[in-house]
């Protein structure tokens, strides 16, 4: 799948709104990975030794998990000219996240919410920052939903490869068991003549 096209325009939005984020990333990162826990408290299984506490005080692998989480968006942002340099990388955290779905932990919904609280975030601090009018504001959110939802589409790509390979590799498994059972079918287990 080809990445969106951005205009010209559209990365001199990223790169200046980038610019204003990019002093403050770990609190914005902080904040986002706060307000996904506020709005999705299921999520926070996926991250059993991130702590929150009151206030501004974050545990060592909350701060380290959440600018994990802003590296990919910095990365794609530097990359804004060669965006497919981006799709290994995607790619496997896409398939780091298909293991955490076989586990269970992990549900498609969570991208969602990431996005939104990144949107939410990132706009408060373009706000905070009055380097934005409001329309300019709103102008640098929309190219924004469309790079996080360009990321996105790419993580879940890699998602999808990992979940399929892993139920593809179950069926084997399923298929070599009923065969190690010499004799047996399924309609001669529920036979009654026997």
């Amino acid at each position: 799948m080809e990445w969106h096209a951005f205009t010209k325009e559209e990365k001199s939005i990223l790169l200046q709104t980038w610019n204003v984020i990019d002093p403050q990333k770990q609190m914005a990162a902080c904040d986002i990975y706060e307000m996904i826990f506020n709005q999705c408290p299921e999520a926070r299984k996926l991250f059993p030794r991130m702590k929150t506490s009151k206030g501004s005080k974050h545990n060592t692998e909350f701060v380290f998990q959440a600018l994990r989480f802003m590296q990919v968006i910095e990365s794609s942002v530097h990359a804004i000219d060669n965006l497919d340099s981006m799709n290994n990388i995607l790619d496997n955290l896409g398939r780091r996240h298909g293991k955490l779905e076989v586990c269970g932990k992990f549900r498609s919904y969570y991208w969602s919410v990431y996005l939104e609280c990144t949107l939410f975030q990132f706009r408060k601090y373009l706000e905070v920052s009055k380097k934005f009018n409001h329309e300019a504001t709103d102008n640098a959110i929309i190219v924004w939903r469309t790079l996080l939802k360009e990321i996105n589409k790419k993580i879940k790509d890699g998602y999808t490869a990992d979940i399929a390979h892993r139920m593809s590799q179950m069926g084997v498994r399923i298929q070599d068991r009923k065969m190690s059972l010499a004799g047996v079918s399924a309609d001669s287990a529920f036979d009654d003549e026997n």
